[in-house]
């Protein structure tokens, strides 16, 4: 974990944070740390549920399109490759395409796999008002639309009138939608982590897009965690997109920020793909990696190795991506069906080097580890066998 002084982001234009937090030179309440460090010990021990039980038996011959949002961040291709290997051991014809970070991709493929009459298609990272008209097109050609990690036209941030498009979407404890368990799960477990790890004292950079919303909610989620802390402040928001992941801009951003902000000793990510594809590396070649504290995401490969070996990042919010990519089968076999959608039982873990363990059997996170970084739970036995496949 890094100590406290410094900080990266941004480059380009750079908005002052209004979103979040004390006053410069204000205290935390005790009380606000203690239960921040309370929530850090609890999400250490991981969050996951118990399995589903029972799925109706799987269709033949499904002819499935996986509209990944960007190939080239593995937080898009890690869950895109989870279904694709989940829907084959069905026997399903399972075909990722690869959006490109644009909405124009995502309407080619959408309106792909509609020429190709396809039988489903699950949205991985693709928001509905991204690709409205081509998902409108997938509706009308009547092709039962599926979405992870993705948020539809009726999402809180468009504002009121939208009409949802999505007919299932992956399910989260206690029935809640995915932007709530962005912004009052997820969101939250990160900001208690940076009130924890600073004592109520995080001076943050926090890296913020707006062109996909699941981006929107975290940023959005974790500032409103962190308001509790007085003594923490957001001092500068740094705005990037798909496309700077995809043309290695992000890197050039978060240089610059880090030589504007040298009170920060706080750099917020909200997701991995953004370390692995920029940030990381600037963190590391300004030479103050260990004054700062570089939240992260899900624990893809590279992240993992990473917080090992304290390069670039301090902490993974963990998010099983291959394990979505198999709930995503399985939501789809019961959309098919006119079936009800179940809990999955995906929860979270927070890891970093303080943890019992980071995963031994796994290169990335793959679901809650136990003090050996093995994990509690064989979630594709159970899909096997609840499919019938052993």
């Amino acid at each position: 974990m890094a100590s406290l002084s410094l900080v990266a982001a941004c480059g380009g234009s750079e908005a002052d944070a209004e979103a979040g937090a004390g006053a410069e030179g204000s205290g935390t309440d005790s009380e606000i740390v203690a239960e921040a460090q309370a929530a850090v010990e609890q999400n250490r021990r991981g969050t996951d549920r118990a399995l589903p039980d029972s799925s109706p038996a799987p269709l033949p011959d499904q002819n499935i399109w996986v509209i990944s949002c960007l190939e080239a961040g593995e937080g898009c291709s890690a869950p895109a490759a989870g279904a694709k290997e989940a829907g084959e051991a069905l026997g399903w014809d399972v075909t990722v395409f690869d959006g490109k970070g644009t909405p124009d991709g995502f309407a080619e493929g959408i309106r792909t796999a509609i020429a190709d009459q396809a039988d489903g298609i699950i949205l991985d990272v693709v928001d509905c008002v991204a690709a409205k008209s081509a998902l409108e097109e997938a509706k009308a050609a009547g092709i039962p639309i599926y979405a992870f990690y993705s948020l539809d036209c009726d999402d809180p941030l468009l504002g009121e009138g939208g009409e949802p498009l999505f007919d299932a979407e992956l399910q989260y404890e206690e029935g809640r939608t995915y932007a709530e368990q962005v912004e009052d799960v997820y969101s939250k477990s990160v900001a208690d982590y940076v009130i924890a790890e600073t004592d109520g004292q995080a001076k943050v950079i926090q890296f913020i897009e707006d062109d996909i919303l699941v981006a929107q909610h975290l940023y959005k989620g974790f500032a409103r965690h962190l308001e509790p802390c007085g003594g923490c402040e957001i001092v500068a928001q740094v705005p990037f997109t798909l496309t700077d992941l995809a043309t290695g801009q992000l890197r050039a951003k978060a240089a610059a920020a880090l030589t504007q902000h040298p009170d920060a000793n706080v750099v917020y990510v909200p997701y991995d793909a953004a370390l692995t594809l920029g940030i990381a590396q600037a963190v590391t070649a300004s030479g103050r990696d260990d004054e700062l504290l570089v939240t992260g995401g899900e624990g893809l490969s590279p992240n993992i190795g990473f917080v090992r070996e304290g390069k670039g990042q301090d902490m993974i919010a963990g998010a099983p991506a291959r394990w979505v990519g198999w709930a995503a089968i399985d939501g789809m076999n019961r959309l098919l069906q006119g079936e009800e959608q179940v809990d999955p039982g995906i929860g979270l873990q927070t890891l970093d080097t303080s943890s019992p363990s980071l995963p031994t059997e796994t290169t990335f996170y793959d679901g809650n580890i136990d003090e050996e970084g093995k994990p509690t739970q064989d979630y594709e036995a159970n899909y096997r066998r609840i499919w019938g496949l052993s």
